[in-house]
């Protein structure tokens, strides 16, 4: 590029040489919340499902056909929140580990089902109490608030959201 073909370059930001930066405005509580919940995911996928060769999505999978005992690969995606690509990429890591099985249902052999393995029913049983013991010693920190307080105004706040479905949330209402 040449110097006569160059943008100006008036509207950089540039770093005050003898001041500070500028403060970041205030964070709203819907994104402190998604940025909470991914510090804490990413957390519990360090600390506790990278030793069972789990992500937080595959370990999630895992307990939704854990406790379903036989479930769809759409239903899972629904349930999970998950595009289908991302389910497929997650089942075949299960399935890899011995986790679940792929079968087809016993009335429509076009569809297919998905079950837990012995195995897989019990390392999402020991990984699920490993990661309640660790969010355990979270919410101990001086300052939180009760987990099941907690749990209970972010349930709440997640019913209000869906049964808006997309609609404004009027205050008191």
């Amino acid at each position: 590029m040449s110097t006569t073909t160059r943008r100006p370059a008036r509207q950089v930001y540039r770093m005050p040489v003898r001041g500070r930066a500028a403060r970041p405005a205030g964070i709203d509580p819907v994104t402190e919340l998604c940025r909470t919940a991914d510090a804490v995911r990413a957390h519990l996928e360090r600390v506790v499902l990278r030793k069972t060769g789990m992500t937080w999505t595959t370990y999630h999978v895992l307990l939704l056909v854990c406790a379903r005992r036989v479930i769809e690969p759409p239903h899972i995606a629904s349930l999970a929140g998950v595009a289908r690509s991302t389910l497929t990429s997650a089942l075949a890591a299960l399935t890899d580990q011995g986790l679940v099985l792929r079968e087809l249902h016993e009335h429509d052999q076009r569809r297919v089902v998905v079950r837990p393995t012995a195995v897989g029913t019990a390392l999402a049983d020991r990984t699920r109490r490993q990661i309640e013991a660790r969010l355990a010693q979270m919410f101990a920190a001086a300052g939180m608030p009760r987990h099941d307080d907690f749990a209970a105004a972010l349930a709440s706040l997640a019913s209000l959201a869906n049964a808006r479905g997309g609609a404004g949330v009027e205050a008191g209402r």
